[in-house]
């Protein structure tokens, strides 16, 4: 977003969890609200989350990547860590995302699956707000891993232990679909330009960036089904 932002100086960005991206679009306090879904079994209860937020009737998705989403550690891994279950151990110390967000939601549901509870985890309550911060925070010594995207692994020269493949859509409320601005970022996402950034981050696939889908193309089973 932040070169589209460079093309595009009208775009205001503000960070916020999906979910209070998603409950401004819904008071109209947005134009676009990001959000990003695990793909397979995470699917349906991140999706469950989300569901009072994604009307049919009222929403689109625009698709902008698949992603890898893992653990960040350490160059050379010195901690021999390869998994979820590791967090459990004396010795691993855990930076975790704010409450609220997504990713902290996602760690849970993976430690539920390994068998850890979050008492075991050292760090659990330890938060940063986003994967550049989480990445930075064990950059300088005060965490062994955390949970992020591999971009932000790649450019604070940290391995990556991926665990996920995550699809990320901006929600867009559908009258706002044919004004001017909103055509303009959507020519802008589905420029070759822009396909070219996406496509060269590290963990990114751009094949579908720009797609206009709705909810029933993007999730044929339905927010939350399974739940």
């Amino acid at each position: 977003m932040e070169h589209m932002g460079g093309r595009k100086p009208g775009l205001e960005l503000r960070y916020r969890t999906a979910i209070e991206a998603l409950a401004s679009l819904e008071r109209h306090e947005c134009d676009l609200a990001g959000f990003q879904v695990p793909q397979g079994e995470f699917e349906a209860p991140i999706m469950a989350r989300y569901a009072q937020w994604l009307h049919a009737d009222d929403c689109l998705l625009i698709h902008l990547a698949v992603r890898n989403a893992g653990l960040f550690v350490t160059a050379g891994n010195p901690k021999g860590i390869r998994g979820m279950a590791d967090l459990a151990r004396p010795d691993v110390r855990f930076v975790n995302r704010q409450i609220g967000s997504s990713t902290r939601h996602l760690v849970e549901l993976m430690l539920q699956r390994a068998g850890v509870t979050t008492g075991q985890v050292q760090g659990y309550d330890t938060n940063e707000f986003t994967h550049m911060a989480i990445a930075a925070h064990i950059a300088s010594g005060m965490a062994d891993t955390g949970m992020g995207v591999e971009t932000a692994a790649c450019r604070f020269g940290l391995d990556f232990i991926p665990l996920v493949r995550e699809r990320y859509f901006f929600a867009i409320r559908k009258s706002a679909l044919e004004t001017p601005a909103m055509r303009d970022l959507l020519s802008i996402m589905r420029s070759p330009d822009y396909i070219g950034y996406v496509g060269q981050l590290a963990g990114y696939d751009a094949r579908d960036t720009g797609r206009l889908q709705t909810l029933q193309e993007a999730f044929p089973s339905g927010p939350g089904a399974g739940i």
